[in-house]
């Protein structure tokens, strides 16, 4: 849960935003022509990226974090837009439950409030972990988070109620379960997960309230050590995904320097992968160690 949601305040001491379009310039733009050589040296820690990011899913629990985030910007907002923190019920059926206007407190009224008009600025979230524990996914469970489970903190911009398009910071030791199938442990178990590093994402847009992250392109950037079932692999990596293609992932690859100056992409979509490079795209297997067109193999590893 989400569990400090700081003022819009001009005193709150913001962080510098992160700038990404450099990274999203290189990811529209790749630069380098890719081939034998080039995938002879990097296909394995290709390979290891995609694993590490793929098993923990660690963009999932990120962006979870910032939907929770928008169903509370969504809950604290009233008709006019506004956002309204700390009000309460006083008195009728919804007595001490939190409000945003006398509308969601009938036969009482919603007090207490401090009320940003239009709100602009930033917020800064931090996120208990939900940890290791498989009743988490029990209906029943209502348990409130272990701060021994880790933690990712989240600075956000706001613009008229809605979220930024760049949402950065750090997460310290987060523990938490990746289903194997399904939505939980019950049909084939979890495995451990854990992430310890920096974050910044851009998510394409500024987002409403309302909107669907799930159908974004997110792009992250994340520094750091990702666990998974007791293995701890660094990770200083961009990707690229969408939620509501599950299967889909694009990672920048970053060859020479400075840094950004030669670039080419290489993705998964579903049983498909392949590189986008300064030529085009083209189909590759990181099985087969070779890339291919519908001709055939155009050269190998």
């Amino acid at each position: 849960m989400v569990t400090a949601l700081s003022s819009c305040a001009p005193s709150l001491d913001v962080p510098p935003i992160p700038d990404l379009q450099p990274v999203l310039q290189a990811y529209e733009n790749p630069t380098v022509n890719v081939g034998s050589e080039i995938m002879a040296a990097l296909a394995d820690e290709i390979e290891g990226a995609a694993k590490a990011i793929q098993d923990s899913k660690i963009f999932r629990e990120i962006l979870a974090v910032i939907e929770e985030v928008q169903r509370e910007l969504e809950m604290n907002t009233d008709e006019n837009g506004n956002l309204v923190l700390g009000g309460a019920c006083d008195g009728g059926a919804n007595d001490g439950s939190s409000c945003a206007n006398d509308a969601d407190c009938p036969d009482g009224t919603c007090a207490g409030a401090v009320t940003f008009p239009s709100p602009n600025g930033a917020i800064r979230v931090n996120y208990i972990c939900p940890g290791w524990d498989e009743r988490q996914f029990d209906a029943a469970y209502d348990v409130e988070p272990d701060p021994a489970n880790g933690s990712i903190d989240l600075w956000m911009t706001l613009d008229s109620g809605g979220i930024g398009r760049v949402v950065w910071g750090t997460a310290a030791k987060c523990l938490y379960l990746e289903p194997i199938e399904g939505e939980s442990c019950e049909a084939s178990g979890c495995s451990q997960a854990s992430y310890d590093g920096g974050i910044a994402l851009d998510l394409g847009e500024d987002v409403l309230p309302d909107q669907n992250i799930d159908q974004l392109l997110v792009t992250f950037v994340v520094e750091g050590t990702i666990g998974f079932d007791g293995t701890d692999v660094r990770i200083n990596q961009s990707f690229r995904v969408r939620l509501a293609a599950t299967v889909g992932l694009e990672i920048l690859v970053d060859i020479g320097e400075p840094a950004l100056a030669e670039t080419f992409n290489y993705f998964f979509q579903g049983t498909d992968q392949g590189v986008r490079d300064a030529t085009g795209i083209v189909g590759c297997s990181l099985e087969e160690r070779r890339c291919f067109d519908e001709s055939g193999t155009l050269f190998s590893w």
